[in-house]
């Protein structure tokens, strides 16, 4: 398996999120991010609205995980959803933190049935510790 084209990048800002939970295995948390994506490769074109919300769980140490679902739009109306997973180191001093995720992304648009079936490995990179500005970017996974 390699991956593929890049089809979307983008810079998301984040929104409202709340702690659900914590104890002993971590901290879950619930957060939401919007970013407008730009096509590119298969998808040139095609620049999308995206809106997010995950849950988030993070241990004390080791690898973070998230749940991602959301929807996204076209400028010319054509709509669609995602759902995945994501991946991510705990940060290390002096570091903004990053992380990596499988996605996938059904629409019922014509134009955008390419999508449905495939597989989507999306890459983030935080501007700052906190995730209040995200480069995202989306590349197709074969």
């Amino acid at each position: 398996m390699a991956i593929g084209e890049k089809l979307w990048e983008g810079k998301a800002k984040s929104g409202p999120g709340f702690i659900k939970s914590v104890g002993m295995e971590g901290v879950t948390s619930i957060y939401t991010w919007t970013a407008p994506m730009k096509g590119m490769g298969k998808a040139k074109g095609v620049d999308v609205n995206m809106n997010v919300t995950g849950k988030s769980m993070m241990p004390p140490k080791g690898v973070a995980w998230s749940k991602d679902q959301g929807m996204f739009m076209s400028m010319t109306g054509d709509m669609g959803i995602v759902k995945g997973v994501s991946m991510m180191k705990m940060m290390t001093p002096g570091t903004n933190p990053t992380s990596v995720g499988l996605w996938s992304l059904m629409s019922m648009s014509e134009k955008l049935g390419w999508i449905n079936g495939a597989i989507f490995l999306v890459t983030f990179e935080a501007l700052d510790p906190m995730w209040t500005e995200i480069n995202i970017a989306i590349w197709e996974w074969k």
